[in-house]
C-alpha cells in the first residue's frame, strides 16, 4: 500500500510537470493547414510585392523547409532565407528580388508542423494583364517525402513501440513475478527492449531531417539536418528520452537482482526512480506527436502517456508469460503469478479503453470522419484488433480464475521439488498442464495480434488525423422560380474530384422529371469559369456526376438551371467553400 501511494504521487508529479509545460501552449490543429496567403492565391496585382507571406493554423518550423518563388519561366525570384515575420511562428515569409516585371509567379513551400510531420503546397498570383498561372493550390501531408525514408521511419516507429513493450515487461516482473528478476530469458527480453527503445530513438533523430526536408537516405548523417532536428520540439523530446533511457540503464542491473540481495528501502527507491524515468520516456511520445498538436493538448499528452503505460505493462507481461513463465514455470509460481497478472491486465485494458476512446474522439470527432478517411479506417482496424485482444484476454482470465481463484494456499506455496513431478502423477499437476497448454495458445495469439496493432499504430502516427482532414459533404435545397426546388449534395467538398447529386421536386414536393437540368461551376475570385458539368440521369428527377473537378481551393459558385418546358426555365445558385 505504501509503495502504491508513492507511485501514485510520482505519477501525479510527472503529470503536473508536463501539464504545466503544455498549458501555456496554444491549441493547434494536427498537421498544419494553410489558412491565408499574401498575395492571395489566384490574385491579380498591379505591381510586384516586396515579399510573399503565408499564415498557417499553427506554429511551423522552417529549419529544414523552404518558401520559394519562381516566375513563368521557372527561374527563382526569391531572395534570402524564409523567416517568421515579427517572430510569429504561424507565419512564413520570403523577400522577392527588386526589379521584377509583370507576369505569373508560383510560390511553393514546405514546412514542418508541430507534430513533426512535413506539409507542402503551392499557390500562384499574376502581376499585370497576363494570363493567370495555375497550381494545385493544395496543402499535402508529407508531400515530396522520399518513399524509402518514409518506410524506414515507419519501421523505426514500430521498433520504438516494440521496445516499450519489452521494457514494460519490467512492470510484470516487479508487480507479478518476482522470480523473473533472475530468469535469464526475462532479463534478456527487458534489456532487448531497452536497446530497441534507445536505438530507435537515435534512428528517429537521424531520420527526421531527411523525412522533413524530403531528401534521401544519403543525407541521413548530414550534420546540418541533425542539428536542425535537435533544435525542434521533436528533437528535444527525443533527447530527453535518450537521457531518461540512459539513467534507466544504470538502474536495470539493480532492479533485476534477486530479492533479498539489497535492503528493501533501497529497492523501493530504485523502483520509484524507474517509475519516474518510465513516465518521462512515455510522455516524450505524446509531446512530440499528434497529442501536442490538436485540441486539449495538455489532457491529450497525459492521456497518451497513460495509454502507453497501460499498453506496455499489459503486452510486456504477455511477452514474458509466453517466452518465460508458461514454458517452464512451476505450479506454485504459476498459481502466484497468474492471478496477479490477471488483475494487472484487467486494469490495463480498462485504462486503454478509456484513454483510447478519448483519443479516438479527439483525432476523429465524428462517425463519418471515421468511416471516410484513411486515418479513420486505420483506426477502425486498430480498434478491431484491440477488441480481439480483449476477447482472448478474457478467455485467459476465466481460465486463471477457474484454476487459481480458489486454489489452496498450500498448493501455491508447494516446494519446488514437489512441482517437478510428472503431469500424470497428480490431478493438480494434470490440471496445471492443461492450463499451461491453453494459456500458451491464447497468450501467444495475443502477442501476435498486439504486434499487428503496434504496426498499425506506427503507421497512424504519420497520418493526418481525421478531424483535420475530413470535410462534411455539402448539402442544400435551392428554391426555383417555378415554385419547385432542387436538392444538391457535393461530396467530399474538397479540392480535386467530387461527386454531385441533384434531385428536382415540383411545387407540391413530388419528385419531378424536367426536360433539362444543367450545372456549371465558377471561381470568380480567380476568374475561373463558368465551367459546364456533365450530368447523367440516374432516375426520375435524379441527376449526378462523379467527375466534378475543383482545381483550386476557395469559394466556388454552383449554378443550376432547370428547364421544365420550352418556355419555363429557372435558375438557382449556391456558394460552396472548397478546401
Amino acid at each position: 500500500m505504501r509503495r502504491s501511494r508513492r507511485l501514485l504521487a510520482v505519477a501525479a508529479l510527472i503529470a503536473g510537470w508536463f501539464g504545466l509545460g503544455l498549458a501555456a501552449a496554444a491549441p493547434a490543429l494536427a498537421h498544419a493547414q494553410l489558412v491565408a496567403t499574401d498575395p492571395a492565391d489566384g490574385s491579380r496585382l498591379d505591381a510586384v510585392p516586396g515579399q510573399v507571406s503565408l499564415t498557417f493554423s499553427e506554429s511551423v518550423s522552417l529549419d529544414v523547409g523552404y518558401v520559394r518563388v519562381v516566375d513563368a519561366r521557372g527561374q527563382r525570384v526569391d531572395e534570402g532565407d524564409p523567416s517568421h515575420p515579427n517572430g510569429k511562428g504561424d507565419m512564413a515569409s520570403v523577400k522577392l528580388r527588386a526589379g521584377l516585371g509583370a507576369g505569373g509567379y508560383i510560390v511553393s513551400y514546405r514546412v514542418v508542423s508541430a507534430d513533426s510531420h512535413p506539409v507542402s503546397g503551392a499557390f500562384a498570383f499574376t502581376v499585370g494583364s497576363g494570363p493567370l498561372v495555375g497550381t494545385t493550390g493544395a496543402v499535402t501531408d508529407s508531400g515530396g517525402t522520399n518513399p524509402l525514408v518514409s518506410t524506414l521511419f515507419a519501421a523505426v516507429r514500430w521498433l520504438s513501440f516494440a521496445g516499450l513493450v519489452l521494457l514494460g515487461g519490467l512492470v510484470f516482473i516487479v508487480t507479478c513475478w518476482p522470480g523473473g528478476r533472475t530468469d535469464p530469458r526475462a532479463r534478456r527480453i527487458v534489456w532487448t527492449g531497452w536497446q530497441l527503445a534507445a536505438g530507435a530513438t537515435v534512428a528517429g533523430v537521424l531520420l527526421q531531417g531527411p523525412y522533413a526536408s524530403g531528401q534521401s537516405v544519403t543525407s541521413l548523417l548530414s550534420p546540418d539536418l541533425t542539428a536542425a532536428t535537435l533544435g525542434t520540439t521533436y528533437g528535444r523530446m527525443l533527447s530527453v528520452r535518450l537521457i531518461a533511457l540512459g539513467v534507466l540503464a544504470v538502474l536495470l542491473p539493480r532492479l533485476l537482482q534477486a530479492q533479498g540481495t539489497q535492503p528493501e528501502q533501497a529497492r523501493a527507491r530504485d523502483e520509484d526512480l524507474a517509475a519516474i524515468l518510465g513516465l518521462v520516456v512515455l510522455a516524450t511520445f505524446g509531446a512530440s506527436g499528434h497529442a501536442v498538436a490538436g485540441i486539449q493538448p495538455t489532457v491529450a499528452v497525459l492521456s497518451d502517456t497513460v495509454h502507453l503505460a497501460a499498453m506496455s505493462s499489459w503486452v510486456g507481461g504477455l511477452v514474458l508469460l509466453t517466452a518465460c513463465l508458461l514454458p517452464s514455470g512451476g505450479a506454485g509460481e504459476m498459481a502466484e503469478t497468474l492471478p496477479r497478472f490477471s488483475r494487472l491486465a484487467f486494469g490495463s485494458v480498462t485504462v486503454l479503453a478509456v484513454t483510447g476512446s478519448y483519443q479516438a474522439w479527439r483525432e476523429v470527432g465524428t462517425l463519418p470522419a471515421l468511416l471516410s478517411t484513411g486515418y479513420g479506417r486505420l483506426l477502425s482496424l486498430k480498434i478491431a484488433g484491440f477488441l480481439l485482444l480483449v476477447m482472448l484476454g478474457n478467455l485467459s482470465r476465466i481460465t486463471v480464475r477457474r484454476r487459481y481463484g480458489t486454489l489452496p494456499v498450500a498448493h501455491a506455496l508447494a516446494p519446488a521439488d514437489a512441482e517437478q513431478s510428472t503431469p500424470d502423477s497428480d490431478p493438480d499437476d494434470r490440471a496445471d498442464a492443461a492450463v499451461r497448454s491453453r494459456m500458451r495458445l491464447s497468450v501467444g495469439l495475443e502477442v501476435g495480434i498486439a504486434a499487428a496493432v503496434l504496426a498499425l499504430t506506427a503507421v497512424l502516427v504519420a497520418q493526418a488525423p481525421a478531424r483535420a482532414t475530413y470535410v462534411a459533404p455539402y448539402g442544400t435545397t435551392l428554391r426555383l422560380a417555378s415554385g419547385g426546388s432542387t436538392q444538391l449534395t457535393l461530396t467530399p467538398a474538397r479540392q480535386g474530384a467530387n461527386t454531385v447529386h441533384l434531385y428536382v421536386f415540383d411545387s407540391a414536393g413530388r419528385q419531378a422529371d424536367p426536360r433539362e437540368v444543367t450545372l456549371s461551376i465558377a471561381l470568380p475570385a480567380a476568374q475561373i469559369g463558368p465551367l459546364p458539368v456533365t450530368l447523367v440521369k440516374a432516375g426520375p428527377g435524379h441527376y449526378l456526376s462523379t467527375a466534378v473537378s475543383f482545381p483550386k481551393t476557395g469559394t466556388w459558385q454552383l449554378v443550376v438551371r432547370v428547364r421544365a418546358s420550352e418556355f419555363d426555365s429557372s435558375v438557382a445558385s449556391t456558394d460552396v467553400a472548397i478546401r
